[in-house]
């Protein structure tokens, strides 16, 4: 568990790097939204997929962390609407 908490927080790290560089990367922003979800940081991982799809919003897999993120925080309305979304560009469930 310690080994995947370094892991998780040298991979947290170097996307902070590029988001220095690029705060406008949406691959960065999407990449920050997967850690902060698999450390069960769902707000955060949410804000981090609106800013990423906001650059991309025909993202299916950051439209699939959305929907996983809003799913963990009860967000009904919210994670069905992402969803369709999700659906409309491929996602199949």
């Amino acid at each position: 568990m310690i080994d995947n908490l370094d892991s998780t927080d040298r991979m947290l790290a170097s996307v902070e790097r590029e988001l220095e560089k690029n705060p406008d990367s949406w691959e960065a922003q999407a990449a920050k939204a997967d850690i902060l979800f698999s450390l069960g940081m769902y707000g955060l991982a949410i804000q981090c997929c609106d800013r990423s799809l906001a650059q991309n919003p025909d993202n299916v897999l950051t439209w699939v962390t959305k929907v996983a993120a809003l799913k963990k925080l009860g967000r009904k309305e919210e994670e069905e609407a992402a969803l369709t979304r999700a659906m409309e560009l491929g996602y199949k469930g």
